[in-house]
């Protein structure tokens, strides 16, 4: 297991850039050579350099587990021609066209189980068929955006300091995970999933996140 603290374009906000999960790792071209090298050494997964729509916010357009991967249709031809290329069989590379389309900050999702807005209730079996795992509407610490204020893996998952007990428990049962605690990162940031990628068995972690915090993440997050 590695673990790293880590910038990305002169801040800690790695999730609203990269994307990770079992399968493989996505980043934004126009990082720096260090920082690459640097992912290349924390995870054994690929990693593919994308664009959306020739933005750079890959971990905030996209949601995704070692099955599928959830994208916008705001994506131009040509770079989902190239994501397909890379990921290749069996995993699933679907398009979602929705009004609300930052799928990073709508969706939390592991290799068990997904949560999603009740912004994309209507989109809940094209989900399901993406990342093959079954999908609940709900929504907890006053937010509609489970995605943006929760990280998770298969381990566990680190939550938005005003969930409650009930909506913990739950939270851990929709993604089947042995355990699901509150925490901030980045110095005290309930948005989680901004500042940091995880999978199973590594994670870079936003260089602003203080040593309590790095101690609870991993541990909930069993890294």
């Amino acid at each position: 297991m590695t673990i790293l603290k880590s910038q990305i374009f002169g801040g800690s906000l790695i999730g609203i850039y990269l994307a990770a999960n079992n399968s493989f790792i996505l980043y934004p071209r126009l990082i720096l050579k260090p920082l690459l090298n640097k992912l290349k050494s924390v995870f054994n997964e690929p990693l593919y350099p994308i664009t959306i729509n020739n933005s750079n916010l890959i971990g905030v357009y996209t949601a995704s587990n070692k099955y599928g991967i959830i994208v916008p249709s705001i994506m131009k031809d040509e770079e989902l021609d190239k994501l397909k290329t890379y990921l290749g069989d069996p995993v699933r590379v679907g398009v979602l066209k929705s009004i609300d389309n930052a799928f990073g900050n709508l969706i939390l999702c592991n290799d068990k189980g997904a949560i999603i807005s009740s912004l994309l209730k209507n989109e809940l079996k094209k989900i399901e068929d993406i990342l093959n795992v079954e999908v609940s509407v709900y929504e907890f610490a006053d937010s509609y955006l489970p995605g943006s204020i929760a990280l998770a893996n298969n381990n566990g998952c680190v939550v938005h300091p005003l969930t409650t007990e009930d909506e913990i428990e739950q939270i851990t049962s929709i993604l089947n995970v042995d355990e699901t605690d509150v925490s901030t990162i980045n110095r005290g940031i309930p948005y989680l999933s901004a500042g940091a990628i995880v999978n199973d068995t590594s994670g870079v972690f936003g260089e602003a996140s203080t040593g309590p915090e790095m101690m609870r993440l991993t541990n909930v997050l069993r890294l």
